[in-house]
């Protein structure tokens, strides 16, 4: 009967290979050795607005208000008609063009301002959690 069955197997760590396979013939070079050290830091943890959704919808809703004016107040023909005789006309797509820009511009800013709002309101409902760094280096040679 032999002793070896007697001990007891120590397991083996895993991803590593057992101490016979690991011995390197001379000439070869070590393997390195690895150090993980963990460090804990306290943080916020809160959710926050996509700024850049709220500011193209701001300026969708813009646009949008622009289309709904431009048709809106569109002159009819007698007024089309006495303006034209005061030499004072501007076609609807160009009444359509300043209020487009004008509107996009009110949009983007009114949707940035929304997007603010909305952060202040979810900066209330923060909490506090703890969170783990593992940072690996390489010891020796």
């Amino acid at each position: 009967m032999s002793d070896t069955h007697d001990q007891p197997e120590t397991p083996e760590p895993a991803g590593q290979v057992p101490s016979e396979a690991s011995a390197t013939p001379t000439g070869s070079a070590p393997e390195p050795q690895y150090r993980t050290e963990a460090s804990r830091d306290e943080v916020v943890v809160r959710r926050s607005p996509r700024y850049g959704a709220f500011i193209a919808a701001g300026a969708v809703v813009g646009a949008i208000v622009a289309l709904v004016l431009s048709i809106s107040f569109a002159p009819s023909e007698a007024e089309l008609a006495e303006r034209m005789a005061d030499d004072f006309t501007y076609s609807q797509s160009q009444v359509f063009g300043f209020l487009l820009v004008c509107g996009v511009v009110i949009g983007v800013g009114l949707g940035a301002l929304v997007a603010l709002i909305v952060d202040r309101a979810m900066s209330r409902r923060a909490t506090r959690a703890l969170a783990e760094h593992d940072e690996t280096h390489r010891v020796g040679g």
